[in-house]
C-alpha cells in the first residue's frame, strides 16, 4: 500500500508523542521492557507479555517516572491496563482502521528513546491463535501493518496521521522485516471502558520466560 507522505508520519508523531511512555518492570529476575500509550486520564495501554509476572510495573515519560497499578490484564488479547497517578499527555482516541490508512508507530523500542516508525495498514483480519503463554486458543481482530516493528514497540499505538489510534501493537513478522502487526482499536477500546474508574490490582500471571 502507499506509504505514509512525510507530513503524515509528523502529524502521527507529533499527535501521540506526548502520550507515549515506556514500561518497564522486573518479572523472574529480568528486565521487561515494552511501551504504552494514555488512553483514559490516568489509564496507560500496553500488551499482556510486556507486564507478565511484574509486580512492579513503572511508566516513564520524557519528564516522568511513576509506579503503575495493573487494573486489566488478558493473556488470550494480549492487553493490558496500567493505572498511574498522573497521565503524562492526553488521552489518545481510537479509531476503527483499514486498508491504506497511513501513519506512525510510537514506542521505545531497543532501549532507547521515543521512536517513530512510518506504517500503512496492509489488511485487517481476524486469526486464531495462542495467548502469550502458547496455551489456549486465541482469537482477535488484528491490522497487519506495513511498518518496521522492533522489539520494545510492543504496546505502543499505531496512530493515524489524525493523531487517533488503530492499534496497539503487539508484534512483528517473523518473515519480513517490514511488516508488524496491532490488536485493532475496535478490540481494545470496549475493554479499557470496562476499567476506567477502578484502581483494584488483578494478577499479572507467570512470567512468560
Amino acid at each position: 500500500v502507499r506509504p505514509p507522505t512525510d507530513a503524515e508520519a509528523r502529524s502521527a508523531f507529533e499527535a501521540a508523542a506526548g502520550s507515549t511512555v515506556r514500561i518497564v518492570g522486573e518479572g523472574c529476575g529480568f528486565l521487561q521492557e515494552g511501551s504504552g500509550f494514555v488512553a483514559a486520564e490516568g489509564y496507560i495501554v500496553t500488551n499482556a507479555h510486556v507486564v507478565a509476572g511484574v509486580d512492579e510495573p513503572r511508566v516513564q515519560s520524557l519528564n516522568r517516572d511513576q509506579s503503575a497499578t495493573t487494573v486489566l490484564f488478558d493473556p488470550a488479547l494480549d492487553l493490558a491496563v496500567l493505572l498511574i497517578p498522573q497521565s503524562p499527555g492526553p488521552a489518545l482516541a481510537f479509531v476503527d482502521s483499514d486498508r491504506g490508512d497511513a501513519g506512525a508507530v510510537l514506542g521505545y523500542p531497543g532501549g532507547g528513546g521515543l521512536d517513530a516508525s512510518p506504517a500503512a495498514v496492509l489488511r485487517a483480519f481476524d486469526p486464531v491463535g495462542r495467548d502469550i503463554y502458547g496455551e489456549g486458543e486465541a482469537e482477535r481482530s488484528v491490522l497487519e501493518l506495513q511498518a518496521v516493528v522492533r522489539p520494545g514497540n510492543s504496546g505502543g499505538p499505531f496512530v493515524l496521521a489524525n493523531g487517533t489510534v488503530g492499534g496497539v501493537v503487539f508484534a512483528a513478522s517473523t518473515t519480513d522485516d517490514e511488516v508488524g502487526y496491532a490488536i485493532a482499536a475496535g478490540e481494545v477500546a470496549p475493554r479499557v471502558q470496562q476499567v476506567v474508574g477502578t484502581s483494584r490490582e488483578v494478577d499479572t500471571g507467570p512470567c512468560i520466560r
